[in-house]
């Protein structure tokens, strides 16, 4: 199954983390690679969610309407989004190995006929902004929520010395509404069920998850991508 993935060590519980990954009607502030164009929409298993996607910065965004197959706090988030042919699958992963340090992991499965055809212009792209949203987390986390307790309690992350522009609903035709954020705390104690790998750890995984489907680096050319709606 073709994958791409970024990884990276946050300095924070993976509590904090964790709670700075779901809240996706904050992601305007801080996530320049995935957008919630519908807050009102909470994550929940068996949910429907309308996000967009910026593989590069300033590049036109593409919306999706994934459903949320699996959450469970505070380890997993997964979502699963299909056209005819296609299909992607994003897994969120988070891992505190050490008091106070959390790995976070994010992977993006592809299958289906279509695969091989959309995967040679995107996944270069792709790849960048799984990266970008990684890094971004952790600058989110270390700097803002840590660094700031009174925006952690509120949620809010407003930074000015931020390098990459925030994105506001208004601008996009969608309104505030208020974020319940209903995922379904049962799936904390269920941890481990219809789960890929033994919970032991991220070294269970095969190392290959980086590389290209086809073994290559580099791609030879672009497209918006599989599905763009209107």
């Amino acid at each position: 199954m073709p994958t791409l993935y970024a990884e990276i060590d946050i300095n924070a519980p993976q509590s904090v983390v964790w709670d700075a990954l779901i809240r996706k009607d904050q992601w305007r502030y801080w996530n320049t690679f995935l957008y919630d164009c519908d807050p009102g929409l909470p994550l929940a298993r068996g949910n429907e969610i309308f996000l967009s996607m910026q593989r590069l910065e300033g590049d036109e965004e593409t919306e999706f309407q994934p459903v949320i197959t699996m959450l469970r706090s505070p380890y997993m988030m997964r979502w699963v989004s299909t056209i005819p042919g296609l299909r992607s699958e994003h897994v969120f992963e988070l891992r505190e190995n050490v008091p106070g340090r959390t790995h976070y992991l994010h992977r993006e499965h592809f299958s289906g006929i279509l695969s091989k055809v959309f995967l040679p212009f995107i996944r270069h792209d792709e790849r960048q902004g799984l990266r970008r949203m990684a890094q971004q987390l952790k600058m989110h986390v270390e700097n803002t929520v840590l660094g700031n307790p009174a925006e952690r309690s509120s949620g809010y992350s407003h930074d000015s010395n931020r390098p990459y522009p925030e994105r506001g609903y208004d601008d996009r035709g969608y309104r505030d509404r208020s974020y319940d954020p209903n995922y379904d705390p049962n799936y904390g104690s269920n941890y481990g069920q219809n789960y890929d790998r033994p919970p032991s750890g991220y070294d269970d995984y095969p190392r290959d998850y980086g590389r290209d489907y086809d073994g290559r680096t580099d791609r030879s050319g672009r497209a918006d991508g599989p599905r763009r709606r209107r």
